[in-house]
């Protein structure tokens, strides 16, 4: 398979030319927009320890290459640029899911490190079912909603609630993400830059909460 190879999976691409997702294109300016207020954020932070200021400034830096590869794939709907968009959005899960589990949960290294064993084992699964394009933001949600469930009963609210809110959020964006293609008819845009905007707002929930340990 050829890293040039065309991709044409979303609504607005009707051509394999360069810069045929205008919309979809333009709309990844929100995903930069949310990496500067997460880094003002991050600067005027004063932190108590050394670690969670730089998982913080991590999870910023990861806004940004979110925003960099969804550019570069919605510019050039290649394979090199899917692989570039998928693998950042990839590493951000894996990373915040051990996070959630370290930090909010107060686990043991091993079973943060075992959280992500299974994450990474019911992906493989699920590609199995015929879902293996969503099969990670399935599971991705489906953690966020057990973690939020298990940080309300240890009475941690504000970490309860700030993850409902971004699955609420989630779930929402991944709805207008399937949409897409059925909404062709009707929409030539198609919905994904929907997708873009409310990931945006998703991902500053989730790197605000964990470096306020609240979303305000």
């Amino acid at each position: 398979m050829k890293l040039n190879q065309s991709v044409d999976i979303y609504c607005e691409r009707i051509s394999p030319e360069i810069f045929s997702e205008p919309v979809n294109f333009f709309s990844n300016f929100a995903f930069w927009i949310t990496f500067f207020l997460l880094l003002k954020k991050h600067n005027k932070k004063n932190y108590r320890d050394e670690v969670t200021r730089i998982y913080s400034f991590i999870l910023i830096i990861l806004v940004f290459l979110i925003g960099a590869g969804s550019f570069l794939f919605h510019l050039f709907g290649n394979l090199w640029s899917l692989l570039a968009d998928t693998i950042s959005i990839m590493i951000f899960i894996i990373l915040y899911l051990y996070l959630a589990v370290r930090f909010y949960l107060g686990q043991t290294l091993f079973v943060s490190a075992f959280a992500i064993l299974f994450f990474l084992i019911l992906n493989y699964l699920l590609s199995y079912l015929g879902i293996k394009e969503i099969s990670s933001y399935l599971i991705a949600l489906l953690s966020m909603l057990i973690i939020s469930y298990i940080a309300y009963s240890e009475n941690k609210r504000d970490i309860s609630y700030g993850l409902l809110l971004s699955s609420v959020i989630f779930t929402l964006s991944l709805g207008f993400r399937q949409l897409d293609l059925f909404a062709c008819a009707q929409f030539s845009l198609g919905t994904h830059w929907i997708w873009h905007i409310l990931n945006s707002i998703l991902l500053y929930t989730l790197v605000l909460l964990f470096i306020e340990r609240k979303v305000r």
